[in-house]
């Protein structure tokens, strides 16, 4: 048996498992397809610092805000506090971040600065990831903002893929918490079971 932890939507996944199905092929390219990739087209920045000195003003790091380019922000922090990080998820479409990097860091800046003070506006070290433009975790179809928070499980045409040798696993096919790091986990202990019958 093989288990295969998969990003549902990312093109290549759909290669190869198209050339492992035996059965219905468009069933299963349909059933990849119609899976949304929950954080797929999200977008994060991460600001680093020599310590969190927000907290010594008795903040939590944490934030949400509608006045520059993150929506959520946490106190990402090591746990002896160094270094210090400040991360947020950027809530502006996909669409328009794209070829913007360096304007939604400088936003992202600014905005730490509004919310924690001068010394967050120079950072260490900043970094912004954009799974929207990563081929091996999003498509085209995850730059669509969902308008909730989809209902997930493993659809019927990949439940017996090459009879039942094949056991797909990842947050997106989880039975519970679908799209969240709690699915990922059900997800794996769902393949486990499995394995193990």
């Amino acid at each position: 048996r093989a288990a295969h932890a998969c990003d549902t939507r990312a093109p290549r996944r759909h290669h190869f498992l198209r050339q492992l199905a035996t059965q219905d092929d468009a069933a299963v390219r349909q059933s990849l397809i119609n899976i949304p990739t929950w954080m797929g087209g999200q977008a994060k920045f991460v600001a680093t610092y020599a310590r969190p000195f927000w907290r010594d003003e008795g903040l939590s790091g944490d934030a949400m805000s509608r006045h520059g380019p993150m929506v959520e922000i946490h106190d990402a922090s090591a746990m002896d506090g160094s270094p210090g990080a400040l991360f947020g998820f950027i809530g502006v479409p996909a669409a328009q971040r794209d070829g913007q990097s360096d304007a939604l860091r400088a936003a992202s800046i600014a905005q730490l600065g509004r919310l924690f003070g001068p010394e967050a506006l120079k950072p260490q070290k900043t970094e912004l990831r954009d799974w929207a433009y990563a081929p091996q975790t999003a498509s085209a179809l995850d730059h669509q903002a969902l308008g909730g928070h989809p209902r997930y499980g493993l659809p019927s045409a990949l439940r017996n893929l090459w009879q039942g040798k094949l056991i797909m696993g990842s947050t997106e096919i989880a039975s519970q918490f679908g799209g969240f790091l709690e699915g990922a986990l059900t997800a794996a202990e769902d393949v486990v079971m499995r394995l193990e019958t």
